[in-house]
């Protein structure tokens, strides 16, 4: 396991004593690998959130942890293995959640956005065979009945997205870094198509790709981070291409896998990509230039890549 990631949540130290664990690893800044004995073989992970925004998006997990995931029906599932709600709280305003520790092996430490690891930036370090198992966990996700789901998961607009893109994007023009020609090009594409065809059609975790898979044994795999909802197919699986920019072998096989299982229809995939990438451009908006720069950069060139739809054919030929 790589060294715990300093600086830790301020908290971190008197939640693990109020919680009488002891902290074995640092996944992230607020997600820590744990037990409650003197072993070096984590029990649990607990996860916490800090200000408001974060707080409640972990509240949401929570919910999908408590309330959904043990309601699924996982007999067809080959590969997928769902996280384990275990409990939860609220310390000193920090709400924090506990599940099963998985034993396996964690894609974390296999993919970055930060330009300084440039050993694993984009997903260069996680072998192709990682494709074949992401396009499984897919099509395990894919059986999930999602009119069964509870009214409040979260279920994907595209009318309301169209209107978070125009402002949005305008924070991105603003700032310099997409030009005013794109947006408009994109806002054409975008209000020319039917808007129900992008309804969401399966459950996801809403940030499906390696970094959130866990390698566990007899070839199953582990998903993390449960934000998601349902979600149109199409963007789910092209989030995954996107963010393995850095690995084009990886891509490949993940393109003719996705073939080989599935109907492709290449307008819907190029919707997909634009939407996944600009999205995660706009989540990096505020981070460091000299950190995440080049991935910042990266997610722009494909959303103004994937306006044109030869490109975005090639991709799958």
């Amino acid at each position: 396991m790589e060294p715990a990631l300093p600086p830790l949540h301020p908290l971190v130290p008197a939640l693990m004593s109020h919680l009488g664990l002891r902290i074995v690893d640092a996944i992230k800044w607020n997600v820590i690998a744990c037990t409650d004995d003197e072993g070096n073989v984590p029990k649990w992970i607990i996860k916490l959130g800090s200000e408001p925004r974060k707080n409640e998006s972990l509240a949401y997990e929570i919910r999908i942890m408590r309330e959904v995931l043990p309601t699924l029906d996982t007999s067809e599932f080959e590969r997928l293995v769902l996280p384990e709600y275990v409990d939860d709280g609220v310390f000193e305003e920090v709400r924090w959640l506990r599940i099963r520790y998985m034993e396996g092996r964690p894609l974390v430490y296999e993919w970055s956005e930060l330009t300084d690891k440039t050993d694993i930036l984009g997903g260069r370090a996680i072998e192709t065979d990682v494709a074949l198992a992401a396009i499984d966990v897919l099509r395990d996700l894919r059986s999930v009945d999602i009119s069964s789901l509870p009214a409040f998961v979260r279920r994907f607009d595209f009318e309301k997205w169209i209107n978070e893109f125009r402002t949005k994007s305008g924070v991105l023009v603003g700032q310099g870094v997409m030009e005013p020609e794109t947006v408009e090009s994109a806002l054409a594409l975008f209000t020319s198509k039917r808007v129900q065809r992008y309804e969401g059609s399966m459950f996801t975790n809403g940030d499906f790709y390696p970094r959130n898979f866990i390698m566990l044994p007899q070839g199953k795999i582990g998903v993390t981070d449960w934000v998601g909802g349902v979600d149109p197919w199409e963007f789910v699986a092209m989030h995954a291409w996107i963010l393995m920019w850095g690995n084009p072998k990886w891509q490949i096989e993940y393109t003719h896998a996705l073939k080989k299982h599935f109907p492709i229809d290449v307008e819907e995939m190029r919707i997909g990509l634009l939407v996944r990438s600009f999205e995660q451009a706009y989540r990096w908006r505020e981070s460091v230039e000299e950190r995440i720069g080049f991935a910042r950069t990266q997610m722009l060139a494909y959303f103004h890549q994937c306006l044109d739809l030869d490109y975005v054919k090639t991709l799958f030929n």
